[in-house]
């Protein structure tokens, strides 16, 4: 597809590339006057009546293929009908098969052009107030029983307000799941090695000892501590980058991840080192991180931030189930779309084993 060319009613703005795209290519489309963002997928590909192969390599791809539409639509329905509209979360508008080549649409948004290093120079309120908004959003996710699957800042959108404060908006949700029910072709599970759960990448090594059922909605925690370290304070948490090369590498084999800042308070420390330990089943969920969050005592630093109905309603509410009900909705246009990065495939990779 090139600029001009008109696909089930979307008019291509400019030709798709692969920037910034990972497994798949991008561009921005307009339908009725509206933009949209348009993701084109690199795999699967249909097996069309005059594709070349045997017809056992046909009926193989076929099957992917099936599988691969049923796992996105049964995601896409699932999410916009159970996590509402609006708010936070970046929801697909459309997902089709045009030939032998599949796409996902959805809204054009707008981000703010911060660096981690300015996100992590900004006020200690201005912080928590952007991670209150990625608990939110991945709180709704959660509670709808579907892990993300690849949290990591290109999937996450800043947004400045009208008052210049920050918060966030999540996307990309190609490799998400149902908790406890990951794609049974591990080839499927598509993500940045940086922000693997220990538990993730040993399902990945296919280690007998970690099973399905043990990727959870807590295992997008373990990422969240990970953002929240690049966020608050502009860097991972310190461990043998020589050696283990992944924090889910050095977890996986003993390392403990310590979060001692000494400019943070003593609660949000023990908060994300909680948020990081090997067990999943001794992580907080999200809204207790959330209420985490929400305890801190940060007046002095509050004080610097301008007052905005979103922000106080963040700084002393809670979460609720549905996107639509949430203080963190903001009558200004939502922020912008930009390509996440599909990742790595993870089994052809090292990543040790415990």
């Amino acid at each position: 597809m090139l600029k001009g060319d008109i696909i089930k009613g979307y008019k291509i703005l400019k030709d798709f590339t692969t920037a910034g795209g990972g497994l798949s290519k991008w561009t921005f489309a307009q339908k009725n006057g509206k933009e949209y963002f348009m993701k084109e997928f690199l795999y699967p590909k249909y097996p069309t009546k005059n594709a070349p192969g045997s017809p056992e390599t046909k009926a193989r791809k076929l099957k992917a293929c099936e599988n691969f539409e049923r796992h996105h639509k049964s995601l896409m329905l699932e999410i916009n009908e159970k996590c509402g509209s609006g708010g936070n979360l970046v929801f697909t508008v459309d997902f089709f098969r045009s030939e032998s080549k599949y796409y996902k649409v959805t809204e054009k948004v707008d981000v703010a052009s911060l660096s981690i290093r300015e996100i992590s120079s900004l006020p200690l309120s201005s912080r928590v107030l952007i991670l209150k908004t990625i608990c939110h959003s991945l709180n709704v996710l959660h509670k709808a029983g579907i892990v993300h699957g690849d949290l990591k800042p290109d999937n996450i959108l800043i947004k400045e307000t009208k008052t210049h404060n920050y918060t966030a908006k999540l996307i990309d949700f190609d490799n998400s799941y149902f908790s406890g029910n990951p794609p049974e072709i591990i080839e499927e599970l598509v993500g940045d090695m940086v922000f693997y759960s220990p538990e993730l990448a040993g399902y990945i090594q296919e280690d007998t000892r970690i099973q399905g059922k043990d990727l959870t909605t807590l295992s997008d925690v373990f990422a969240l501590g990970l953002l929240f370290c690049l966020y608050l304070k502009g860097s991972l948490p310190e461990f043998d980058q020589e050696k283990y090369h992944y924090a889910c590498v050095a977890v996986r084999n003993g390392v403990r991840l310590v979060s001692a800042y000494s400019d943070l308070p003593p609660e949000l420390n023990a908060l994300i080192e909680k948020m990081l330990i090997s067990d999943y089943t001794k992580r907080p969920t999200v809204a207790e991180i959330f209420d985490g969050l929400k305890s801190l005592n940060i007046q002095e630093d509050e004080d610097k931030t301008p007052t905005h109905p979103l922000n106080k309603a963040l700084l002393k509410g809670g979460l609720s189930s549905k996107t639509k009900e949430s203080p963190l909705e903001s009558s200004e246009d939502p922020p912008p779309l930009t390509p996440s990065q599909g990742g790595l495939r993870g089994k052809g990779l090292n990543i040790g084993k415990k």
